[in-house]
């Protein structure tokens, strides 16, 4: 039989997913160029549980480690002992020095003097005295070795310009982190009041004027002396700042009463002398009788004015619709006038049925309405007049109190230019009278109140020797690392998850690649596919759930075309290890089982597996027959599984690519379908890389695309199928490899099922002969 005989294979496109996308197909070079839709990234409960049993083994690890080393940390820490002191801070005292209105600003404000005080007991003075007075440092905070003008240290001196630009940066860098100043005593002073004001905490209670102040020491006895030694400070160096302030006051007071009088005297003898040279002596009286007259004018213009808008409103009113206004309604002659127009006009009416309008009567009824009008009319325009007569009066009489009114202001401003003068001595004669009252006033309050102290703090609850240190605290410490080793997880796998763009979910398949979902198959555990091809599963677990899956991928593949599960299927991939072999094996295998004859052809030249798989001899195959060097016959070989054989690999050609393009593997594949095998599956090399999966494609023409969930990156999937896109090809479908059944939704039913037949029953199955389907329809 020679090539020219042969009928001739499937060459176009003959499912109903490519015959639907068969326009695309005629212009690769824009067809679909870009099949990803629109996808929500937000996380839905159900993705936070799968990320969270994903990577739940690191979630615990991080928990337990950091839990464990703060735990360690805290017991491996010294003991610190917290004892505390509970003042009462009242309401501070009245200023000993008080004018008038002004007022102690912590009188009014008891937040504001409550914040002073709590600044006051964390201030460096009372450290400074707390530490003397208990003697905690043996150098008693002398200041020894630093002279005015004298050089501040080594730490300041700046690199000569000669050192260069790095050794400047590095100076610069050491002079920010060292002192200016090299005495050690000095330093040591520093830093022990700066320890002694972090050990202490200043803590108001809320809703209260009760404060703690506590104290933090390594020794439980010290820190409860610390804490009574800073109250009783505190409460010495306020009565000591008011004694301060009435000794202050005192001199001040007194300082000031001798200018003040000074001026009071000067005062008098100026206003006195004023008055003479102008007398002024009755210029009180004519001002208040002029300003009075002033102010009865101006109320009386207000109310002029008031009541002549109401005027020009009225007026405004009425002439805009006479007719309706009030006053026209309220006229009596209006109201006869109309009564009489009515019943004219329901005469005119009522004889119209019976006259016609030019009848003599009907003329007359018609003059008598005309006159009633027009008597109505006149009538309105009087009431207008009488109004305009109202407006234009109020109008007059408010302009004649207003020239009243300017003639009366002239008078008021020149009788204040007058005044003006000696009201300000006046002014500056009461102001010295009052301030040398009041400081003579304050002066005998400081001399009587000067020898007693007011005190607002008192101490309510004494500072005691603590029983329990406050630190470390485990519990608090296990929660610290419980959430540093959540938060470390947790960006852990936040990094993790937005680093890998693999696909994980099946809905992910249609969703951002555009194709339909064939099949799924999960995870199988490496203990059982250690002795042989995974695939092989297919035959020693039919109950299991991988065999469950290729099965359910094979019924996908029967509805796929319209002519059910293509004769010539071709498996591929983006790349390799992604489970193309393996599913190309399981699918002949099923396609077997169905009592069809099945020929598996490894066309992946450059890394042959099936014959590993089923244990087959690869000296020649695919590329031999390709080349000319062997006949068909000589190639296929019979297989352990019944109806399925094998065209392995062969040796590696050098360019398998051309040995593709020829016509031999489609007259290879049209002899097979001649010789009677009715599925034909093809195990193709991955897309990316290499130009054999498209030649193949472009022969087979029916295609399913393999993804590994977990592993491939999507954008190898996008270029492998844009690749085939270009060349006019598109798959039937993906099937999703290596799923991990606790990352998906998709449950099968073999852990259901798989107790139906012990493993000693399928077995003796397994050693019984088996006839394939198609003998036994022959038979």
């Amino acid at each position: 039989m020679t090539s020219q005989n042969l009928p001739a294979g499937p060459v176009g496109p003959t499912s109903a997913l490519q015959l639907r996308q068969q326009s695309y197909l005629l212009q690769t070079g824009l067809a679909r160029p870009d099949t990803t839709e629109e996808v929500d990234d937000a996380l839905s409960i159900k993705d936070v549980l799968r990320i969270l049993g994903k990577y739940k083994w690191i979630l615990l690890v991080a928990v337990i480690l950091c839990t464990a080393v703060n735990l360690l940390r805290g017991l491996t820490t010294a003991p610190v002992y917290q004892s505390t002191v509970l003042l009462q801070i009242d309401r501070a005292s009245a200023r000993i020095v008080q004018f008038n209105r002004d007022v102690d600003p912590y009188q009014e404000d008891d937040f504001l003097m409550l914040q002073t005080q709590y600044q006051l007991l964390r201030s460096r003075s009372l450290a400074e005295r707390v530490i003397d007075d208990l003697q905690l440092d043996p150098a008693r905070g002398r200041l020894a070795g630093v002279a005015p003008g004298a050089p501040v240290g080594k730490a300041i001196k700046a690199a000569a310009p000669q050192d260069g630009w790095l050794a400047s940066v590095l100076a610069g860098y050491h002079r920010l982190g060292k002192p200016s100043v090299d005495d050690r005593e000095f330093l040591s002073r520093e830093a022990l009041v700066g320890g002694f004001m972090g050990s202490v905490t200043v803590e108001p209670i809320r809703d209260s004027r009760l404060v703690k102040v506590s104290v933090s020491n390594a020794n439980a006895a010290q820190a409860a002396r610390i804490a009574n030694a800073i109250a009783q400070s505190f409460i010495a160096l306020g009565m000591e700042r008011r004694g301060q302030s009435s000794v202050y006051a005192k001199t001040f007071l007194e300082d000031q009463l001798k200018g003040t009088k000074a001026k009071l005297e000067e005062s008098e003898r100026t206003l006195n002398a004023y008055a003479r040279t102008n007398s002024i002596l009755t210029l009180d009286e004519k001002t208040n009788v002029i300003s009075q007259t002033y102010t009865d004018y101006s109320a009386a213009l207000g109310r002029l004015e008031q009541d002549r808008l109401k005027a020009e409103a009225l007026y405004t009113a009425v002439a805009a619709n006479p007719e309706s206004a009030s006053q026209v309604l309220e006229s009596k002659t209006v109201q006869a006038y109309k009564e009489q127009k009515a019943k004219i006009e329901a005469d005119y009416l009522s004889n119209l049925a019976v006259y016609k309008p030019e009848f003599p009567k009907m003329q007359q009824l018609k003059a008598q309405i005309s006159e009633l009008d027009t008597r109505i009319k006149a009538e309105v325009a009087s009431v207008l007049v009488s109004i305009r007569g109202q407006y234009e009066a109020a109008k007059k009489q408010e302009d004649q109190v207003r020239a009243l009114l300017q003639g009366t202001r002239k008078e008021v401003l020149l009788t204040q230019d007058k005044s003006v003068d000696l009201n300000l001595l006046k002014r500056e004669l009461d102001t010295n009278r009052q301030l040398y009252d009041g400081l003579l006033q304050r002066l005998k309050e400081v001399g009587v109140t000067s020898g007693v102290a007011s005190n607002n703090i008192s101490i309510v609850d004494q500072a005691s020797t603590p029983l329990f240190p406050t630190s470390p605290n485990l519990m608090k410490n296990a929660g610290i690392g419980l959430l540093a080793g959540l938060l470390l997880a947790v960006g852990f796998i936040f990094m993790r998850e937005q680093m890998d763009d693999s696909i994980h979910q099946a809905d992910e398949i249609e969703a951002k690649l555009g194709l339909p979902l064939l099949g799924m198959i999960h995870q199988v555990k490496k203990k059982m596919a250690q002795s042989h091809a995974l695939a092989m599963l297919t035959l020693q677990d039919p109950r299991g759930a991988f065999a469950e899956a290729y099965r359910s991928l094979r019924t996908a593949l029967q509805f796929s075309t319209a002519e059910g599960a293509p004769r010539r299927l071709m498996v591929t991939s983006s790349a390799a290890g992604e489970g193309k072999s393996t599913t190309a094996l399981a699918l002949a295998i099923n396609f077997a089982q169905m009592g069809q004859r099945v020929l598996l052809i490894d066309a992946d030249m450059r890394n042959p597996s099936q014959h590993k798989a089923l244990e087959r001899f690869n000296d020649s195959g695919l590329s031999s027959y390709l080349s000319g060097d062997a006949s068909r016959e000589a190639l296929i070989q019979d297989t352990s599984v019944a109806n399925l054989s094998v065209l392995t690999a062969g040796p590696q050609p050098p360019s398998p690519v051309d040995l593709l393009m020829g016509p031999r593997l489609l007259e290879l594949m049209n002899r097979a379908e001649a010789m009677g095998f009715e599925k034909i599956v093809i195990d193709a090399p991955p897309v990316l890389g290499i130009a054999d999966a498209i030649v193949l494609g472009n022969q087979v023409q029916n295609i399913l695309f393999i993804v590994k969930a977990g592993s491939t990156r999507l954008s190898s999937i996008r270029d492998a199928l844009r690749r085939l896109r270009m060349a006019g090809l598109m798959p039937l479908g993906v099937a999703l490899s290596n799923v991990n059944t606790a990352a998906t939704s998709y449950y099968s039913y073999g852990g259901v099922y798989g107790n139906l037949i012990t493993p000693e029953a399928f077995n003796n199955r397994l050693a019984r002969p088996v006839t394939p389907l198609g003998g036994a329809l022959q038979a």
